[in-house]
């Protein structure tokens, strides 16, 4: 006599299924909460805080010192191009600059690692904006209280004149230099804290976070400037850069407390950047298992790129590296072991020679158009909320669903490609569009930095070793950068030079930007297939 299992009816199946879902959507919400509640995640929280008032504070400090380098008074304004020609030399200086920079944060790195690097820094522009501030206020009221029709009149204006322009081109410089330097800085804590899976759903939101400050800050300079003026911007950037190092600092804090301070990989004893730390348990799995940890070595990430190599597996590697010599004479060998970031470093160079041009086509109608400074300022302010806005609803809402739909290194594609189309319709409307259709290719550029770009590096660095994210990361943004920005800035120089009063000069500018952006075509597509063999 067989015996027929037993069958759930309908209601009794209905309520075995309810309750099973019940219980996964439980250990789901509670495996959510064990993740917020982490001290790694709420380390990466206080660091992106730190990061939105460093962007904020930058968007205040760049609105004022670009409009006093083309102002009338203490800047370059009564100069040929309306302080534009003196623009291209100050930029072309900012990569011997970031040579120098680059040696200085090396050792700063050395002597006291990463937490000292970045409070060193930032407190170090801190300084530098607000005696600057100090000091160009000291020169204004000077050129106030000087009388008119004298000579020695005439000789004092000079004089302070020179002394000004002299110090807003070295704040020029520096202020470019340092934003990298400082933004690589906080993004490569929060890429060693987090594994590849945990970047691909909090790299984007981050991000956005520091377009949040950055909106909010260059949204309130055209109020701003008209209550504590250009130089009272340098002051308030100042104090917000102090902020940032505080946050930091607490970031830091909690990383050591938790045992996942970054350092170096130790090839002795395989002691991994960003380890596990005794205090981070909700990292270790569903449950809290130490027996199953989350680990990237033994999944393949998403977002396209391969998994972060375990720690032993690059230790033979990274000693040679780190005891090769200098800074340079490192990052020679790095880009030798890892041919990634050498291409990157081609794409990053073409990336910035255009950036560098269709900024200056910008900045020349926008100075040809609004001559006042204040308003100059004010409107630029405003200009860069709408680009820092754009790129905090991409960062928000259409790159976490591009990365889930979509593998992450075809944004390299996407971008040079997005931009053939602006440069192509900028050159060909330029003579009818005014200020629009010179600031269209230049917002839609920017926007992808700020969004695309740096979703796209994070996912690429986080599967990299300690030598790629600190050393790389550096060398990429300071040299490659720079250095794109600083041929581009000669190449200007001379233009302006030759071909400074023709009237067809637009024509030229525009089709050299148009040129540059298949150039930056072609070695995307050389990055995208580094990657994608990888």
């Amino acid at each position: 006599m067989s015996v027929s299992p037993i069958k759930p009816s309908g209601t009794n199946q209905n309520t075995i299924i309810n309750v099973i879902n019940s219980d996964n959507y439980n250990n789901d919400h509670r495996g959510r909460l064990l993740l917020f509640s982490s001290p790694r995640y709420r380390s990466v929280l206080w660091m992106s805080l730190s990061l939105a008032i460093h962007l904020g504070g930058y968007e205040l400090s760049r609105a004022a010192v670009v409009a006093l380098f083309t102002s009338d008074g203490l800047g370059f304004g009564h100069g040929g191009g309306g302080g534009l020609s003196a623009l291209p030399m100050a930029v072309g200086c900012v990569s011997p600059f970031s040579i120098g920079l680059l040696w200085f944060y090396g050792n700063t790195l050395d002597r006291g690692g990463p937490s000292y690097a970045l409070r060193t820094h930032t407190l170090l522009c801190a300084g530098c904006m607000i005696v600057s501030g100090w000091t160009l206020r000291f020169f204004d009221d000077r050129l106030l209280r000087v009388p008119d029709d004298d000579d020695f009149s005439a000789r004092a204006v000079t004089d302070v004149t020179s002394w000004s322009r002299a110090l807003l081109f070295l704040l020029f410089v520096f202020q470019n230099a340092y934003v990298q330097l400082l933004y690589n800085q906080h993004w490569a804590f929060i890429s060693s804290v987090l594994t590849p899976e945990d970047g691909t759903r909090a790299f984007s939101p981050i991000a956005g976070l520091g377009s949040i400050g950055s909106t909010l800050a260059a949204g309130l300079v055209s109020e701003l400037v008209g209550r504590l003026g250009l130089i009272g911007l340098l002051h308030l950037a100042g104090a917000s850069f102090v902020v940032s190092a505080c946050l930091a600092d607490v970031a830091f804090g909690m990383a050591k407390r938790g045992g996942f301070e970054p350092k170096k990989e130790d090839a002795a004893d395989g002691k991994k950047y960003g380890g596990m730390g005794p205090g981070d348990a909700s990292m270790r799995g569903n449950n809290g298992n130490v027996s199953t940890p989350t680990s990237p070595i033994s999944t393949k990430s998403k977002g396209g790129y391969p998994p972060r190599i375990a720690s032993k597996t690059h230790a033979p590697w990274c000693v040679p590296c780190r005891e090769k010599g200098n800074i340079f004479q490192q990052a020679r060998v790095l880009f030798r072991r890892v041919p990634v970031l050498g291409a990157l470093f081609l794409e990053v160079v073409f990336s910035q020679c255009l950036s560098s041009l269709v900024n200056f086509i910008y900045l020349y109608k926008l100075k040809s158009t609004i001559t006042d400074d204040d308003m100059r300022a004010g409107w630029s302010g405003t200009y860069y909320a709408w680009i820092n806005g754009v790129s905090g609803i991409l960062q928000f809402f259409i790159i976490p669903v591009l990365l889930r739909h979509c593998e992450a290194h075809r944004i390299w594609l996407f971008m040079p490609t997005l931009m053939l189309f602006c440069t192509s319709y900028t050159f060909m409307t330029f003579r009818t569009s005014g200020l629009f259709g010179a600031s269209a290719s230049f917002f839609a550029i920017k926007t992808m930095e700020y969004s695309l770009r740096g979703a796209a590096n994070e996912m690429l660095y986080v599967n990299l070793d300690y030598e790629s994210r600190y050393l790389g990361k550096k060398v990429i943004s300071l040299i490659a950068g720079k250095f794109g920005k600083s041929v581009m800035a000669v190449a200007l120089s001379l233009f302006m030079v030759v071909y400074g009063d023709e009237d067809d000069k637009m024509w030229y500018l525009m089709a050299t930007s148009t040129v540059f952006t298949f150039l930056w075509l072609f070695t995307s597509m050389s990055l995208h297939s580094l990657i994608e063999a990888s």
